[in-house]
């Protein structure tokens, strides 16, 4: 008779978890934990494998896996096959693009205004700015990026150009 820690881990039982060994029984040869097989070391492999045919990912292995069959980090192997799978990782689910907002066309020019760094080029950071009713382009360099010198740009534009109603920018 093969030791239940020897069956359940193929480690040394300081290893193995202990929990289990009173819920186990055994049928017609085989360890059955509640209703599921528990599978020894050995066939764990070849399991995995079939188990990941089709490439179903790792929420329907889960879901397949729990169903017959059971041993200790099953769901880390599983997480792990499919993660270390070439066919998976290329075409796993890429999370849907945000839809675009079109923006409303300004009354008046330099009414709303979108700004952004652009940079580093030629060792110089540079604000630009764009009227969302003319497409105007306005661009000051700088040689970095703060609040300080980006306020001081914004006074020469709104200088030059008036104030704004609404400013638009990524941060």
């Amino acid at each position: 008779m093969i030791p239940c820690y020897k069956v359940l881990c193929g480690e040394p039982r300081r290893k193995c978890v202990h929990t289990t060994r009173t819920e186990l029984s055994l049928q017609n040869g085989c360890v059955l934990w509640g209703n599921r097989i528990v599978v020894p070391p050995p066939g764990r492999g070849k399991l995995l494998e079939q188990l990941h045919e089709g490439h179903p990912g790792v929420v329907k292995m889960k879901s397949i896996a729990r169903s017959y069959f059971w041993w200790p980090r099953l769901d880390h192997e599983i997480e792990t096959k499919v993660k270390t799978c070439t066919d998976c990782q290329m075409v796993k689910a890429v999370p849907a693009a945000a839809p675009l907002h079109p923006w409303q066309v300004p009354e008046r020019p330099c009414s709303h205004l979108h700004i952004d760094y652009a940079g580093p080029v030629k060792g110089q950071m540079l604000l630009i700015i764009v009227d969302a009713y003319s497409k105007w382009l306005e661009v000051y360099s700088s040689g970095t990026s703060t609040s300080a010198v980006t306020i001081e740009k914004l006074r020469q534009a709104f200088a030059q150009h008036g104030l704004p109603d609404t400013i638009v920018s990524d941060n």
